[in-house]
């Protein structure tokens, strides 16, 4: 079963199972500073940063650049802009309203209705991407845990980095992690079903990724769950259209 609990034991033996050698890996990153709007146009491509909503049909956005300079762009233009939320990718045409100058350049956009943009489905579900420590156990004995970290974490699964893989044959595993949910330190128990276990493919990692998919969970676990992966991907400002859906 799938507990919840804020004990300080729990997280204590959690934490004294790492092992002498200290494992330290960090998730695959799409971007230090990660864009939030994609801008093409006659087969070119700029990754913007969103800066705000002027009203429901028109946004603002930094100005493109190439190579650390400004891009010629005069009003009446057009761009294809695609947003990317986590699981829905939108997309639709945008045209030039105003260019703004001054110490912070940007584009004032026109934003279309909602029926007037493309959406395509990538994913089943939103998966936030964190770097959780947590412990992986596969059986009753002392050495049948591994210590890793949590790549990314949605309600149904999650990736998870192990230093060493898993014996040949282990199907299940209990996982085990701490989260902060509205403000408040939780120890997350899992039961989860083994769907792929490879190796990092980037040369300088060396971490085996299991991929799991959670079983059956109870109803606040679920919700607990479902808060902290909200959170993060509020925070990080996934959906910048969200507000006007």
């Amino acid at each position: 079963m799938f507990h919840v609990s804020s004990s300080r034991p729990r997280s204590t033996v959690i934490m004294s199972s790492v092992p002498r050698k200290t494992f330290t890996w960090k998730p695959r990153q799409v971007s230090d500073h990660r864009p939030v709007l994609r801008l093409t146009a006659s087969g070119r491509r700029w990754d913007v940063r969103m800066v705000g909503l002027v009203s429901r049909n028109r946004f603002l956005v930094a100005h493109p650049m190439d190579d650390g300079k400004l891009i010629f762009v005069k009003e009446g233009e057009s761009f294809d802009v695609a947003n990317f939320d986590g699981a829905v990718l939108s997309a639709f045409e945008s045209t030039v309203l105003r260019v703004v100058l001054g110490e912070a350049p940007g584009l004032e956009l026109s934003l279309p209705p909602i029926e007037q943009r493309r959406r395509e489905t990538v994913r089943r579900t939103r998966r936030a991407v964190v770097n959780l420590p947590c412990s992986v156990r596969y059986g009753v004995d002392d050495e049948a845990l591994r210590a890793g970290f949590t790549g990314d974490l949605s309600e149904q699964g999650a990736q998870v980095a192990i230093e060493q893989p898993l014996p040949a044959g282990i199907a299940h595993v209990d996982l085990s992690l701490r989260l902060v949910v509205a403000g408040t330190v939780q120890t997350l128990q899992q039961r989860a079903q083994i769907r792929s276990q490879a190796d990092d493919p980037r040369a300088e990692v060396s971490a085996t990724l299991l991929g799991l998919q959670f079983e059956e969970m109870e109803p606040a676990s679920r919700m607990a769950l479902a808060l902290f992966v909200c959170e993060r991907l509020l925070s990080e400002s996934d959906d910048v259209f969200g507000a006007i859906r």
